[in-house]
């Protein structure tokens, strides 16, 4: 692997052969890491490690988003500072989406019975503006968040349903007892994951890359990976919310206008 790393984007033009004539091994070690890797072969890697590695070049002279700030700013630099953060992850977010990936789960979350999110911590309040907004246009949407119960949710699931995923590692205990689970049942699974290679990339549907900058454990806070999920989920509500624009926008007039006038406690503002 060591080897691999060392020429990075040679490996565009170099063929197994040569590879493996100038590091003394065999093209089939070659093939075995990617597999070990989770990928189907030599090909599949190599394109992935190239996607990656330019990724992760396009951001080397940026802020650094785990530790945005230190103790010699001030407020204002500090506000500016957190300011350009949101600015790079929410470019770094729309780099790493496609047209084909982004619509197929459009068209998943629209023709779906039902949608239920599966998210720990703090994705799953981030998940919960995504579902205040998709139920106030008819699009129900379930969140999974109590211990323990992620299963029971993922087996009561309706014919039709689908799921969205969030994970940044995309790896864990419980998110492998989720996948298995939502696989044996044959829901389609949408994926709001990091991009490095992990159990949610290997196994969902379509997969939704959020910016991937940050530390797991060495950061002041997630700001860039929280900017980068809500966007995402705003994007897919957003597209969801066009396939019935004309009905979604009376509805939503509709249902506010007679919610807004209950709550008032003085004459309401009118448009």
């Amino acid at each position: 692997m060591n080897y691999i790393l060392s020429q990075g984007y040679n490996v565009h033009h170099l063929t197994l052969k040569q590879m493996s004539k100038e590091s003394y091994t065999s093209s089939a070690t070659f093939v075995r890491v990617a597999q070990r890797l989770g990928f189907t072969g030599w090909n599949e890697f190599k394109v992935n490690f190239l996607k990656e590695i330019t990724y992760f070049d396009r951001q080397a002279n940026m802020i650094d988003l785990n530790i945005p700030f230190d103790n010699t700013d001030s407020v204002l630099s500090i506000a500016n500072k957190i300011t350009e953060l949101k600015k790079e992850s929410l470019n770094d977010t729309i780099e790493l989406l496609s047209y084909k990936t982004l619509q197929t789960a459009v068209d998943m979350l629209n023709d779906a019975s039902e949608v239920k999110g599966f998210a720990s911590n703090v994705n799953s309040l981030l998940a919960e503006e995504f579902q205040f907004k998709m139920n106030r246009i008819q699009k129900p949407v379930l969140l999974s968040s109590l211990e323990g119960e992620h299963i029971y949710d993922v087996l009561n699931m309706k014919e039709g349903a689908v799921a969205i995923v969030i994970s940044y590692s995309g790896s864990s205990k419980k998110m492998d007892e989720i996948m298995q689970t939502l696989q044996s049942k044959k829901i389609p699974i949408v994926a709001i994951t990091s991009l490095t290679e992990n159990l949610l990339t290997r196994q969902a549907d379509v997969v939704l890359h959020m910016a991937t900058r940050e530390s797991v454990y060495s950061k002041i806070g997630q700001y860039s990976t929280n900017t980068s999920i809500v966007h995402i989920l705003d994007i897919l509500y957003s597209a969801v919310f066009v396939k019935n624009f004309k009905k979604n926008m009376e509805h939503t007039i509709e249902t506010s206008r007679i919610a807004n006038y209950r709550r008032a406690t003085a004459k309401p503002m009118e448009e």
